[in-house]
């Protein structure tokens, strides 16, 4: 089976350490990385290809919402406004929230419009600005971290295509000639498709913008006494329900409404964004691929599957081989959270989604070799089951990832995988848990929802009932036998 994943430095034949250096994010080629463009680190960007970039996006706002402030008069002004918005995600960016594969989503012209109404409701009300484009993700339902993300680098395509060119011929790596835009390129070739790549400077990058939660938005308020007080006396207080109704309020409760969008307006503008950290690793996906391409040179795989049970024995062989290299060859120490200088936090886990991501790397691997079709699935039926590993439709073992502390465990083990059995016609499921430390729990005891499920699996054995087969992974990191040797 052909590969799906691949690191950028692997793909281009350089070092990542090379690639760090000029400063490009190394992304996972086949899977979204998680990672957002924030318009903010446009302003001081050291990137020359970026140094007009978000006078370019001002710009492109301020055209917008100027033909939307006339598209009452014309049905073809609406239109032009949303297809500004309705852009597709640029090709070749391996960041985002897709679920199976780096094509990622588009702004629907549905949730533009959404936009367009939002908009024209603050505009109402005396409030024109560029930047209000910018935090509307913290008023429009859909208009996530990805849609603004698609939204800003499709607007300064071009630059990350002559950044592109520039460092693919700094690198030497081999390009071909791509017309983008009416303009031609000197790219680099994605492996899965017949699209260009494109690099992302590292330095754009944040885990979420600061515009699209309130959360974030008040705690950066918190570092700055002005901005606090502002937040709690002006900006809460007015924009708490929002664009609920604006039209029809009253003229004091617009008054109201345009003193905190301003205030919000201020803050933003004064928030510093830092970009990602690559040595903390905030969200723990940096780290992922360079460990599963060290693990896939220890894989041992057997011949390749011919029958159901020889593929059952095949992905339980996997599942073994990944635990190992959770409990021996310290992929446990990824599962954890680091500080700004490195050390590990032992018991701040990180989501879910690093642990099942670390599967999926080492599974594509495997699968290659083992010729076993391998996919994510996180869609179908009544909830998410994370890996199919297959020979055939007929011939499907289901594989679902999850962490001790998943509030929905023991709910998982007993309906989604049985749900799943019946939807995908898989004929054997895993249910593999790892075991993480949150918190000050001790760390031996076993927690109450696994100790459930672990009685489940054991009674439903011990009957011949047919059973999601259970896998506990030790994915504590323990103190070193030296530490143990000196407290003894």
């Amino acid at each position: 089976m052909p590969q799906k994943t691949i690191s950028l430095s692997k793909h281009l034949g350089v070092t990542r350490e090379k690639l760090e250096q000029l400063g490009v994010f190394d992304s996972t080629l086949g899977i979204d990385t998680k990672l957002f463009v924030d318009p903010k680190l446009l302003i001081k960007s050291p990137v020359k290809e970026f140094k007009d970039s978000r006078k370019t996006i001002i710009q492109y706002i301020a055209r917008l919402l100027k033909i939307h402030k006339q598209s009452h008069k014309a049905q073809r002004l609406l239109d032009q406004a949303r297809n500004m918005l309705a852009v597709p995600e640029p090709q070749g960016l391996s960041i985002g929230y897709g679920n199976k594969t780096d094509r990622g989503t588009a702004i629907s012209k549905t949730l533009a419009n959404k936009i367009l109404l939002s908009a024209s409701e603050i505009l109402a009300v005396g409030i024109d600005d560029e930047e209000l484009i910018e935090i509307l993700g913290l008023f429009v339902e859909g208009f996530g971290p990805d849609s603004m993300s698609d939204l800003m680098v499709s607007i300064v395509y071009p630059d990350f295509c002559l950044y592109t060119e520039r460092v693919s011929m700094e690198l030497k790596v081999s390009t071909k000639e791509y017309t983008i835009r009416g303009r031609r390129y000197r790219l680099p070739s994605h492996p899965f498709k017949d699209l260009p790549i494109i690099f992302i400077p590292h330095s754009l990058l944040v885990p979420l913008p600061i515009a699209v939660s309130w959360d974030d938005i008040v705690s950066a308020a918190q570092h700055n006494k002005n901005l606090r007080n502002d937040i709690n006396a002006i900006v809460l207080p007015a924009l708490k329900e929002a664009l609920d109704d604006i039209k029809n309020k009253t003229e004091a409760e617009k008054e109201e409404f345009r003193n905190g969008f301003n205030s919000l307006l201020r803050i933003y503008r004064t928030v510093e964004v830092k970009a990602y950290d690559l040595k903390q690793d905030q969200k723990g996906y940096y780290a992922l691929q360079p460990f599963a391409e060290k693990e896939s040179k220890l894989l041992t795989v057997p011949i390749s599957a011919k029958t159901q049970i020889e593929l059952v024995d095949s992905v339980r062989e996997l599942i073994k081989q990944f635990q190992r290299s959770i409990e021996d060859n310290a992929g446990n120490t990824l599962l954890y959270r680091k500080t700004e200088t490195g050390k590990l936090l032992k018991d701040s886990p990180h989501n879910e989604d690093v642990a099942q991501i670390l599967f999926y790397l080492i599974a594509d691997f495997y699968c290659q070799r083992a010729n076993i079709l391998l996919s994510r699935e996180p869609n179908a039926g009544l909830g998410p089951v994370d890996f199919s590993l297959g020979t055939g439709y007929e011939s499907k073992v289901l594989v679902e990832i999850k962490k001790s502390n998943n509030k929905d465990l023991e709910n998982g083990y007993k309906k989604q995988i049985e749900s799943y059995q019946k939807s995908e016609k898989a004929f054997y499921s895993f249910f593999v848990v790892i075991i993480v430390r949150e918190g000050t729990k001790n760390p031996n005891d076993l927690p109450p929802q696994l100790s459930s499920i672990k009685k489940l699996f054991e009674y439903n054995k011990s009957k011949n009932i047919p059973t999601p087969e259970l896998v506990i992974i030790d994915g504590l990191v323990h103190p070193s036998p030296s530490k143990l040797k000196a407290k003894a």
